[in-house]
C-alpha cells in the first residue's frame, strides 16, 4: 500500500473525522441521516445561495428511514480552505452550520468543542 493519500481520500478522512466526532457528541440524532461528498455541484445553485455552495441537505420525504443527506462539496471546500489559516477549523464551520440549520439551533448549541 503506498505510504501517501489522494487529495479526495485526505478530504474524505478529514470529514469522517469531524463527523465521528460529532456523533459522539450527538449520539442517535445522526442515525436518520446520511452524508455523501461530491467533488463540485451538480445542479444550479438555489435562489438563497449566494456564490457557489459548500454544502447541501436535502431531506426525504417521510416515511422513510432515512430523514435526508448531507452533501458537501469537496472542490469548494478546499478552495476555501485555501483562504482560511486554519483549514480544520474552517471544515469543522461547514459541517457545524448544516447540521445547525437542520436541527433548527443554534451553532453553538451543537459544537462539541
Amino acid at each position: 500500500m503506498p505510504g501517501w493519500r489522494t487529495r479526495a481520500q485526505a478530504f474524505d478522512d478529514a470529514l469522517a473525522r469531524e463527523l465521528t466526532a460529532f456523533r459522539r457528541h450527538l449520539g442517535e440524532s445522526l442515525d436518520r441521516y446520511d452524508f455523501a461528498v461530491l467533488d463540485v455541484p451538480t445542479a444550479d445553485r438555489a435562489p438563497w445561495e449566494s456564490g457557489v455552495p459548500l454544502a447541501r441537505y436535502l431531506p426525504f420525504e417521510r416515511p422513510s428511514k432515512i430523514r435526508g443527506r448531507f452533501i458537501f462539496y469537496r472542490h469548494p471546500i478546499e478552495q476555501a480552505m485555501r483562504n482560511h489559516q486554519a483549514p480544520r477549523n474552517f471544515l469543522h464551520e461547514v459541517v457545524l452550520n448544516q447540521l445547525a440549520m437542520v436541527f433548527e439551533v443554534e451553532p453553538d448549541q451543537l459544537d462539541y468543542r
